[in-house]
């Protein structure tokens, strides 16, 4: 048999593989729930207390090499080459990114990841004595420019910068790269197949743990807003909703669907946004938004390097900063063949800029204005913002917005939507990925719904063990052993692009 030969039926069996692998981890769920929530979170807890330090000081250096790369001379090369030609608009671009990347976390925790840290510092005050800023610059350092840079250097190995690695978005080529000496063409095959495999299980679990909490969130503000306590209906009601969503999104590909949705919930996150600032006082904002930034930069330059001592226990970046990171890590195989898709011609210095500094900037911008307000009006109104997050943070959102009245109202429904339609926009992105690295034909219908079917019925058997926790246990249980696969890929990436500056 050729080497072409067992490469088709390599690639024939892949998608087959990473269906039963996942099927069974839904069966698995279903029938044996408190197994998964007894085993899981502790497993992940654990393995997070010897891996998530050093991969956390690991992603410290890839930002500072982004942003190196990007005033380099180097930062004038293009995405997938010299003769490669960008497809999309700016605007298209980024709202994309910005959608497919961390828009649904943004929504759900604005209000309460914030508020939680006020109520219960993670940063030492001696060190940081303004607990609102502190607890707005830890939150910065789960979600801001780490993360991003994270994406941003997914984006750069599967960009197609060196032309020896292989096509843009080709997930195993700097793998392959890098172990072509030792490895025949047989072995490199079944390489290629076990990297290809780890990916889809890191992206899968990735976001069903996301669509699991969106739709906590989601079936909250329903319950709160009609009165209503059947949340598994309204939870599976929410589910069946997304699914029609993304898979239409991912039938109808980048252009028509992905791009569309993104730019509506760009344009719609900007008006929720503008209103909310029209309604509270904006000095609270401003300097948490001032005070917040000037912690996270301090935090950025040094904390960072050295974060078990910034934290009154150290063990809690275990299940928030750590299991973050991970999860970002889960997400990083679709987000940077997305990326390495949709930025192609760009030079590197722009895509940095767009990938790092203009998210990491709405994200500031969001954080304050959610946040800020919401505790400065709990704070002159005494009207239960805090107490309601201190029992249950998924409704801290809901409870903020019932006090400005009848806009409040329509921002409820409207931050429901755009919550649903961010959740769309990553899953329909994933979606393509999965079937791009399964080696499922574009036009093979039935392979697109039955991942949707997948994903939305493994969302919704999480959704019932109502587990915030446990949701992000489980998302990052796939990025585990792809962490194996990133460093070579980044190792593999490095000499190939080193030696081909040589030449």
């Amino acid at each position: 048999m050729t080497s072409r030969s067992r490469f088709s039926n390599f690639t024939a069996s892949l998608e087959t593989y990473a269906l039963i692998l996942c099927m069974i981890s839904v069966a698995g769920a279903f029938l044996f729930p408190d197994a998964l929530t007894a085993t899981i979170k502790p497993l992940i807890i654990n393995v997070l207390a010897v891996l998530g330090g050093p991969f956390f000081l690991l992603v410290n250096f890839l930002l500072i090499g982004v942003i190196v790369l990007a005033f380099s001379p180097l930062g004038q090369r293009k995405i997938g080459g010299e003769h490669a030609k960008v497809e999309f608009s700016n605007f298209g671009w980024l709202s994309m990114l910005f959608a497919a990347g961390m828009g649904s976390g943004l929504v759900f925790w604005g209000v309460a990841e914030p508020a939680m840290h006020v109520l219960q510092p993670p940063l030492k005050q001696s060190l940081y004595p303004d607990r609102q800023a502190a607890a707005l610059a830890i939150t910065l350092v789960n979600w801001g420019a780490h993360a991003w840079a994270l994406y941003a250097v997914f984006g750069l190995v599967l960009g197609g910068l060196s032309h020896n690695s292989g096509k843009a978005g080709d997930i195993s080529a700097p793998v392959l790269s890098l172990t072509r000496s030792f490895f025949n063409r047989a072995e490199q095959l079944k390489l290629k197949f076990l990297i290809q495999l780890l990916a889809i299980l890191a992206i899968f679990f990735g976001v069903v743990g996301t669509i699991a909490n969106s739709t906590l969130l989601l079936s909250k503000g329903i319950e709160l807003k009609l009165d209503v306590h059947t949340p598994w209906l309204v939870g599976l009601i929410i589910i069946v909703l997304l699914a029609v969503l993304y898979s239409l999104s991912a039938r109808l590909g980048l252009k028509k669907g992905v791009q569309t949705l993104s730019q509506f919930n760009v344009f719609l996150a900007f008006f929720i946004l503008v209103w909310l600032m029209t309604m509270v006082p904006l000095q609270p904002i401003i300097d948490v938004a001032i005070s917040g930034s000037q912690y996270y930069i301090h935090l950025l330059v040094t904390g960072t390097w050295q974060f078990s001592s910034q934290l009154n226990a150290p063990s809690w970046a275990n299940s928030w900063t750590y299991n973050y990171y991970f999860w970002w890590l889960a997400w990083g195989p679709f987000v940077g063949v997305f990326l390495a898709k949709i930025s192609q011609g760009r030079p590197v210095w722009q895509y940095i800029v767009g990938v790092v500094i203009v998210p990491t900037c709405v994200t500031i911008l969001w954080f304050s204005v959610f946040s800020g307000s919401a505790i400065a009006w709990d704070s002159g109104h005494n009207s239960g913002i805090m107490a309601a997050i201190k029992v249950d943070y998924t409704q801290g959102l809901f409870v903020f917005f019932k006090q400005l009245g009848w806009q409040g109202g329509v921002l409820i429904w409207a931050s429901l939507l755009l919550l649903l339609i961010f959740v769309a926009t990553s899953v329909d992105s994933a979606i393509l990925v999965i079937r791009n690295l399964a080696g499922a034909k574009s036009s093979h219908r039935l392979s697109l719904y039955t991942w949707s079917f997948v994903l939305a019925l493994s969302s919704w058997v999480l959704l019932l063990q109502n587990n915030e926790l446990l949701n992000r246990s489980l998302a990052v249980i796939g990025a585990l052993p792809f962490l194996f696969i990133f460093i070579l890929q980044l190792i593999g990436f490095v000499k190939e692009f080193m030696a081909e500056l040589q030449e």
